[in-house]
């Protein structure tokens, strides 16, 4: 007959947290809102920060974060500078890198069979999509700190419009205390 001895790993128990250093349930909240804007289209680029900072404001949450999201495949929402040098930059970069008059074949009616809108078969805007995938996500999140955003010196909230003149939306989601 063979014995074994199991060891027992003997843990301390952790001690018991200050009431007073945890967080307390229920002081989080969250507030959202639409924001719309008609754009004038081909790389429109609209600076929207000062209304992020005002939905900020009255959302009442002063430390926390706020989400700013393009609910649109050709449209985005990225921080940088808006600086008339810069952005000239930026366009004349996505025109290169993606030319709108070449071959697309989210564009070509005869293949394709998903996703159809009627004003879309008038414009082609596969270049559109392509330059949106290459800028990444559609939103972008900022530290809120008493009430400010937190963004660097000459960070901006840009929208930015990929495609034709439409009207868009924009999100702004505060979640904090």
């Amino acid at each position: 007959m063979r014995t074994f001895l199991r060891e027992r790993e003997v843990r301390a128990r952790p001690p018991k947290p200050d009431p007073e250093a945890r967080p307390k349930r229920g002081l989080a909240k969250a507030f959202q809102r639409e924001q719309r804007l008609r754009t004038s289209g081909g790389l429109h680029i609209t600076d929207i920060t000062e209304d992020v900072l005002e939905v900020v404001r009255e959302s009442g949450i002063k430390n926390g974060i706020v989400c700013v999201y393009s609910p649109h495949t050709t449209a985005s929402v990225r921080v940088n500078e808006f600086e008339k040098g810069f952005l000239d930059d930026f366009t004349t970069l996505l025109r290169r890198l993606v030319p709108a008059e070449k071959y697309y074949a989210h564009d070509d009616w005869d293949k394709r069979t998903e996703n159809i809108c009627e004003e879309d078969m008038e414009f082609g805007n596969g270049h559109s999509h392509c330059m949106s995938m290459l800028l990444g996500p559609a939103g972008e999140s900022i530290p809120v700190s008493e009430g400010a955003l937190c963004l660097g010196q000459w960070q901006r909230i840009l929208f930015m419009e990929l495609d034709r003149e439409r009207e868009r939306r924009w999100l702004v989601q505060v979640v904090g205390t």
